[in-house]
Order: structure tokens, then sequence, then C-alpha cells
């Protein structure tokens, strides 16, 4: 009964969101997401160096280039698939 009227409730304002999210065109949601994809890679570039300890620093082992891989990675994958 109160899942009911808690669904019941709900349910205009769910109707609501939903179609100012269809309005929504797919190249600016692309864009967004490459935006936030960007900007994490400037941030992660203005990081200080993360190097394993206990080693010599060697730019194979700094930690931000591998995660600029992953961001680029999964910006290749959202922009294929």
């Amino acid at each position: 009964m109160i899942k009911q009227w808690i669904a019941d409730m709900l349910n205009p304002i769910a109707g609501i969101l939903f179609s100012l999210v269809m309005v929504v065109p797919m190249s600016v949601v692309r864009v967004i997401f490459i935006g936030i994809l960007v900007v994490l890679a400037l941030w992660v570039i203005s990081m200080p160096g993360q190097y394993p300890e206990g080693g010599k620093k060697k730019l194979r082992d700094d930690l931000r280039f591998f995660a600029l891989g992953v961001l680029l990675l999964q910006a290749m994958l959202y922009l294929i698939f």
C-alpha cells in the first residue's frame, strides 16, 4: 500500500524529468562527456609525479601517464560505441 502511494506520488516527477532528459540532443551529451574526460586529463597532468617507492624515477613508472592512457581509452570507446 505504501509502495503504491510512493509510486503514485513520484510518477509525475519522473515524467517531467524524463521529458527534460529527452530534449537534450545526443551531440550535447557527447560534448559534455568528452569535456569531463578532458578536464580530468588536465587535472591528472597538473598533479606532481607519482612514482613507486624506492626506485629510480623513470618516465614509464609515472602513474600519471597510465591514468591518461585509461582516460584516452575510455574516450575512444565512448566515441566508437
